[in-house]
């Protein structure tokens, strides 16, 4: 004798199609892309399933504890999910329509994160001076994280790389930049080279800060994307002979980067930061001898 399947309550995924999404789903959903609680999420199923329902039959339907029912609906409230209809004795609660409710709780989300980013920009200021205080780490003149003299650092990760890549930028004035792998994330490091030319061209003369830039022959950028480069003051060729990505920074930082086969993170990168006059004096003659082997773009 077959077993009966148990049936699973559908909701249809919206009024012009025919397909269903379980109720599991329906909850799952809305807990981890709009932050409700089980609770919350089941209580708002069963209002915008059922109607208007009062406290005692929003338990039993969305089999919410009794107790927890009223909390539940006052969170649901303040996320701009249920309404109250106060001239109803028992004290009867609507489902916001699920438009207007979820656009609204994106908004939330978007207004939340705004006033985290601004307490975040007031606290770095604060925070930056009394941690690098702690640091026992040798620091720049302008206060930055440095290594000391004839130093190897370890970079590893894209965010990591591309701090390093836009604080050599912003203290250097002679950079030779050499993009093999790094072309392919040139989503990031582009603009990051951009805002560091304008925000040098504000301060001091555009003509006080020289950037080399080597790409290879084979590199597939748009013409808006040469024209950019150039606008922003670099020079840019294409060569055959690249071997890996590199920055030397005023002949006295080289930053070499490679993949890293260790990482389990897409883009994975690793970074080794040389701070040694003579190495990088050394690395720099060999790179302005490529130069001038480069083809112009």
């Amino acid at each position: 004798m077959k077993k009966e399947r148990k049936k699973t309550k559908n909701f249809p995924s919206n009024g012009n199609s025919s397909s269903y999404i379980q109720e599991g789903a329906l909850e799952a959903s809305l807990k981890d892309s709009f932050k409700l609680s089980g609770y919350e999420a089941r209580a708002y199923i069963s209002l915008v399933k059922k109607g208007a329902q009062n406290a005692k039959q929003l338990s039993q339907n969305a089999s919410i504890p009794l107790p927890r029912v009223y909390d539940t609906l006052d969170t649901l409230m303040e996320k701009g999910f249920v309404a109250k209809q106060e001239e109803e004795e028992e004290g009867y609660f609507l489902p916001i329509k699920p438009a207007e409710a979820l656009k609204g709780r994106i908004l939330q989300f978007e207004e939340q994160y705004l006033q985290d980013q601004m307490k975040r920009r007031s606290a770095e200021k604060t925070l930056t001076a009394a941690l690098e205080n702690l640091s026992s780490t040798r620091l720049s003149d302008n206060g930055r994280l440095r290594p000391s003299e004839s130093q190897i650092s370890v970079l590893k990760g894209l965010n990591s790389i591309a701090n390093a890549f836009s604080e050599l930028l912003d203290e250097s004035h002679d950079v030779f930049l050499v993009a093999k792998r790094s072309i392919e994330r040139r989503d990031v490091f582009l603009p990051l080279l951009f805002n560091r030319m304008n925000y040098s061209s504000q301060d001091q003369p555009s003509s006080s800060k020289s950037i080399k830039l080597i790409v290879p022959k084979d590199a597939k950028l748009k013409d808006e994307e040469i024209k950019a480069v150039k606008d922003a003051g670099v020079e840019i060729k294409s060569s055959e002979n690249i071997l890996f990505d590199m920055m030397i920074a005023d002949s006295q930082n080289v930053l070499i980067g490679v993949p890293d086969p260790l990482s389990k993170e897409s883009n994975h990168s690793i970074a080794i930061w040389i701070k040694n006059i003579a190495f990088a004096r050394s690395t720099r003659r060999v790179l302005e001898e490529i130069w001038r082997n480069c083809s112009r773009i």
